[in-house]
């Protein structure tokens, strides 16, 4: 049995010689008569259940005459550049607004150019020439997944002080890894001479920060940035030969009489799809952009701010069946860049938040680049606050949270948390999102309702003026902050009284809805934590139940070194109905940690948005200090 492939994002296409079963099914709410065809999807898979490995999707249509894809198998056919340049014409000479969206008229501080006679590279200085128009690549090192020999050929592309007079002289294309290679090539296919690559145009001893705060203006002022989504490695080419292409495809006219087509994936599924977005660094990358081509293993994809684009290879012929969006939810790549320039606080504010949820779900080879990679879009955010000297005024970025927001993004949960060891304490301070590891899911979305008795005493580190108010400055500088003082109503969480439950006792095996049942213990003060989601409560007598979720797991007889610790946990109120949970802070000591006397300083150990009225009546308003 042979099925056809056409999927995008694969490196591989073609047909597929199956050794399982081969299934086919329809969704379940269209199986049935032969009416429910009409305008259906059916699902291809193969294994020994279609849940095994789905491989593409058909159209069920009344409509005689679907056009079906067929594309040039070779990625570098006359037809394939035609239109892709087109798009990129296209949009260059007539999308006034995706022209608004650059950042500057400034290069890069260094620029590959591309000699197309000789094929030889040069690295050129960027404010010593004019600007240029030049393509920004996207792309992913997946040094976790080189081989020896394959990390070498990345390491050896990068450019370093001993051969950057050389680079500056000239230097060949030979023996730079695949997809830098390729990218360069596509580059002189598109018409350009000037590329931008992160590990040649960054030369040391410049700070690599430094240039990390200039990539709003690196991608933003790009003419097009290439997002090459068919390589999990620099070291991989991007496929010339698309086999999903060698064989004409052909409608295919049922009993029924309906016809079967295969149909276009949707954009936002690329981009879910592609190991390249599952990098921390290319959020950014891609969200900075006004325009983006996205190389797949089988496919070219554009989208700029008025249009996206699917090849096709019919130049404008009859409309093409594309497969139902069930990715509709995501944002637009090109949405934070228009809502800057809009400049809505409020919409802008809540696209950062979902920024930072996408982010902290990503993975990145070193966790120091926490702050670095996505430095650029901070610099973006504070766009509105900018005065004409381009000074920021009235907002500070506070170790990946905001000022004018600061309770809002304090409320931040885990939804699956993980061993406190994870922590990322070199990172950030434990209050920001950023302290929480890698690939970790959190919401970012929670209501937080103000409260006048909350307040962040921190002084402003902005009203020096000239180049140290620069947004770039701005965000260097809010990422290297560790502690805010903060004012609030503060107590503990739980009673001197209280006692140690099983969660099991408090939440039966049987309730399906985990309700907490108390009538084993409702005149007595008790807490339980749920060993495998964090989940905190705690009950006194007659009164509701506070529900907190930790962000960390905790041992099962204490926090760190005592069977009280849970006792020690403090509460902060940040909203009507919010607050965080928090433990005196601790310096290590030899093999243990003790607290530092009349410490005022708390590390953050979770939340709860769903306080009731009560809780902080009596509580005093006490000055601390987050680490």
């Amino acid at each position: 049995m042979a099925v056809k492939l056409s999927d995008p994002c694969s490196r591989r296409g073609g047909i597929l010689k199956a050794k399982g079963h081969v299934w086919a099914q329809l969704p379940p709410s269209q199986q049935g008569s032969a009416s429910d065809f009409n305008q259906s999807l059916l699902t291809i898979g193969v294994g020994d259940t279609l849940q095994d490995h789905t491989i593409g999707e058909l159209s069920c249509t009344r409509q005689q005459g679907t056009p079906s894809v067929n594309l040039c198998a070779e990625r570098t056919h006359s037809a394939v550049n035609a239109e892709v340049n087109g798009w990129l014409k296209t949009c260059h000479e007539t999308h006034t607004e995706c022209r608004n969206l650059g950042r500057s008229r400034r290069n890069p501080t260094n620029l590959i150019f591309i000699n197309p006679t000789s094929g030889m590279l040069r690295l050129v200085e960027g404010s010593k020439i004019d600007h240029v128009p030049y393509v920004a690549l996207s792309y992913t090192w997946g040094l976790e997944l080189a081989t020896e020999d394959e990390k070498a050929n990345i390491k050896a592309a990068a450019t370093k002080e001993k051969n950057s007079h050389q680079r500056r002289e000239g230097f060949p294309m030979a023996g730079l890894p695949g997809t830098i290679l390729d990218a360069i090539r596509l580059t002189l296919s598109l018409g350009l001479r000037h590329i931008w690559i992160d590990h040649i145009c960054i030369v040391p001893p410049v700070d690599w920060n430094e240039e990390a705060s200039k990539m709003d203006e690196v991608y933003g002022n790009s003419y097009v940035t290439l997002a090459i989504c068919s390589s999990m490695k620099a070291t991989e080419q991007i496929p010339y030969f698309r086999e999903a292409w060698r064989y004409k495809t052909v409608a295919c006219r049922l009993y029924s009489g309906h016809w079967l087509t295969n149909v276009d994936m949707p954009l936002n599924e690329i981009r879910l799809r592609s190991t390249l977005f599952t990098r921390a660094w290319t959020l950014q990358e891609e969200r900075l952009t006004p325009r983006m081509l996205y190389v797949c293993g089988q496919r070219m994809y554009w989208s700029c701010s008025v249009t996206q684009q699917v090849e096709t290879g019919q130049n404008g012929g009859p409309p093409r069946f594309q497969g139902p969006d069930r990715f509709a939810w995501m944002r637009h790549p090109q949405s934070f860049l228009r809502a800057c320039r809009r400049q809505d606080l409020a919409a802008l504010h809540e696209q950062w938040l979902e920024l930072v949820k996408a982010y902290v779900k990503r993975n990145m080879f070193k966790t120091s680049d926490r702050f670095p990679a996505i430095m650029g879009l901070g610099v973006l955010y504070l766009g509105p606050y900018t005065d004409e000297n381009e000074e920021v005024r009235g907002q500070e970025y506070l170790a990946g949270l905001w000022r004018h927001t600061f309770a809002q993004d304090l409320s931040w949960s885990v939804q699956s948390p993980v061993a406190l060891e994870r922590r990322l304490d070199s990172v950030a301070p434990t209050w920001s999102w950023a302290s929480i590891p890698v690939c970790s899911d959190i919401a970012t979305q929670n209501m937080v309702e103000p409260t006048t008795d909350f307040a962040l005493l921190e002084d402003s580190r902005l009203g020096s003026g000239g180049d140290f108010d620069k947004a770039s400055k701005v965000v260097k500088r809010g990422a290297e902050i560790k502690s805010v003082t903060v004012r609030g109503r503060f107590r503990r969480l739980l009673a001197k009284a209280s006692t140690g439950r099983e969660w099991n006792s408090i939440v039966p095996w049987h309730n399906a809805k985990e309700e907490f049942d108390f009538s084993g213990c409702i005149s007595e003060s008790i807490h339980a934590q749920n060993p495998s989601t964090g989940q905190l409560v705690a009950y006194e007598p007659h009164k509701q139940e506070i529900v907190a979720q930790l962000d960390y797991l905790l041992p099962k007889k204490g926090y760190w070194d005592s069977p009280n610790d849970l006792k020690e946990l403090a509460c902060l109120q940040i909203g009507r109905s919010s607050m965080l949970l928090l433990r005196q802070y601790r310096t290590q000591e030899g093999y243990g940690y003790q607290d530092e006397p009349l410490s005022s300083k708390y590390q953050r150990v979770g939340i709860c948005n769903s306080v009731h009225n009560s809780f902080f009546v009596a509580a005093p308003l006490e000055t601390i200090v987050l680490v």
